[in-house]
């Protein structure tokens, strides 16, 4: 019997070392958001539909499963963006379905919209300091010009996206980091994902591939410099005579970002070259700067007519111009002086814009993919959630703009402001009707930021004082307070227009 308790005792024991030995630390963090906000002229149209209040919801969560310092899972999901009376529920199934994206917001709730939004592993090189993430990750290029509120903000990529990156450090200033990525690949072998697709069964190249390298470098506190490159194999996602994009309007921003025309054809190439510079020297003074060129080129182009409708709401029909080639630059700078209760600064931006919108078929303004960026909360993507932004743009893509403000206001314990005033004007010489390559009339609607349009004689000023309260040690209450007057010179579009934006939003994070 005491041979037999041994033996149970000895083996008790193996197990609990080896279990020991493979088990796995879960971490648990995510944030709830709400958000309520007033509006006035946000569509930046003669005349104004838009729906002047929003209420709304969002849940996010991360678990990270962390077997050693060398080899952890991530997993991150979200629920919402859910707007309250909106999306279905079990009482009221009207106004959208139960299930999908933000459903669940009418009376009865019961939405199924659990999204991934990551989901990737994180590992390094047995024996060595490389590191590898491979999954669907958060990616943005470097840049050193950071939101009013410090966060994250590229112009011409920050977006979720799958693919493999792979990090090393050579020594404490130098590093490399390099990746491959693959945001698009819509019909899985020649299968389009709405089976009712009239691409359905279609053989093609469609997928969209990137190649990306950046070296950051730091000279101790002196300065940072991060080079990179964006290689992109663009496949063709166009419309051709028997299929045209207009059908499905996945395929229309894409091509409105890289060519302008809405159109990708074949063996389509695109190139960005760029650096993050921010110099820390002279500290309190701080400065910095962001550089980017960007090219997009395609062969084998389907031409074809566009339909577009003008301010008067007559139907118009103007033949696309079949090139789908589009090279452009813009420069970013932001300096400053910390002071002890806000520190001031000045900044500004130019963004290429194009000479003649139909002869040089977009030429002259720079191309991007998946843009969240901006200076300001309100005509720029710089809000809180659920904050109303992007109704200028973007990225700086066809526009120029100079600016002053006070960041870190810090008078009150819990209480930290930013306030910015700037003024912006286009950068693109549009000699015709704008916008044939768009359906809608994107000039008089609410797409700018997806082209970057506004003319040389077009202008317009934005206020915004952004205000974050600590409330509790996890809790936080966001008020927004924005204004924007637009004036549009280019006829038939030719108006001024003012917009206003009062927000107030919480974030709990846990």
């Amino acid at each position: 019997m005491k041979k037999l308790m041994s033996a149970l005792v000895a083996a008790a024991c193996v197990l609990g070392s080896a279990s020991a030995a493979s088990a796995t630390d879960v971490k648990v963090k995510g944030t709830f958001d709400f958000g309520f906000g007033l509006y006035d002229g946000t569509n930046f149209t003669r005349h104004d539909n838009d729906e002047n209040f929003d209420a709304l919801q969002r849940f996010r969560t991360q678990i990270d499963f962390i077997a050693s310092e060398s080899l952890k899972g991530v997993a991150y999901f979200e629920i919402g963006d859910t707007h309250w009376g909106h999306g279905g529920g079990a009482t009221w199934g009207f106004g959208g379905s139960g299930a999908g994206r933000g459903a669940g917001g009418a009376m009865g709730a019961d939405g199924v919209s659990v999204e991934v939004k990551n989901l990737y592993l994180d590992w390094m090189v047995p024996a060595t300091d490389l590191q590898v993430r491979m999954g669907i990750q958060p990616f943005a290029l470097p840049h050193a010009v950071t939101r009013a509120d410090g966060g994250s903000g590229d112009y011409i990529l920050d977006d979720d996206l799958a693919g493999i990156l792979l990090s090393y450090n050579f020594n404490e200033n130098v590093g490399m980091n390099a990746g491959w990525f693959r945001p698009w690949n819509p019909y899985l072998n020649g299968e389009a994902a709405d089976p009712r697709s009239p691409w359905q069964g279609l053989e093609r190249d469609d997928e969209i591939d990137l190649a990306v390298l950046s070296i950051p470098i730091q000279v101790q506190e002196s300065f940072s410099l991060t080079p990179y490159a964006v290689y992109g194999s663009i496949g063709r996602v166009d419309g051709t005579a028997e299929y045209s994009f207009d059908l499905d309007p996945r395929v229309s921003s894409i091509g409105a970002w890289l060519s302008g025309n809405g159109q990708l054809g074949d063996s389509g190439e695109a190139w960005w070259f760029g650096a993050a510079f921010e110099l820390t020297h002279f500290d309190p003074f701080v400065f910095a700067l962001d550089f980017t060129y960007g090219r997009y080129d395609s062969d084998d182009v389907y031409g074809r007519n566009s339909t577009y409708y003008g301010q008067d709401g007559a139907a118009y029909s103007r033949p696309l111009d079949a090139r789908t080639k589009r090279d452009g630059w813009a420069i970013i700078a932001k300096m400053g002086y910390k002071l002890d209760y806000f520190t001031p600064i000045v900044f500004g931006w130019y963004g290429s814009g194009t000479d003649n919108l139909f002869e040089d078929g977009m030429d002259g303004v720079m191309p991007y993919l998946s843009p969240d960026w901006g200076m300001t909360s309100f005509g720029w993507s710089n809000a809180h959630f659920g904050g109303r932004e992007y109704l200028v743009g973007a990225t700086p893509a066809g526009t120029w703009a100079v600016g002053v403000g006070l960041e870190d206001i810090r008078f009150l314990e819990r209480l930290t402001s930013q306030l910015r005033v700037m003024y912006f004007e286009g950068t693109n010489d549009i000699n015709d009707v704008p916008t044939a390559w768009f359906d809608a009339g994107v000039r008089r609607g609410d797409s700018f930021r997806y082209l970057g349009l506004l003319d040389k004689d077009d202008w317009g000023i934005e206020v915004n004082l952004d205000n974050v309260i600590n409330i509790y040690e996890n809790l936080d209450m966001f008020v927004e307070l924005g204004y924007i007057r637009l004036d549009l010179d280019q006829a038939p579009y030719n108006f001024d227009k003012n917009a206003y934006k009062g927000y107030v939003g919480f974030t709990y994070s846990f």
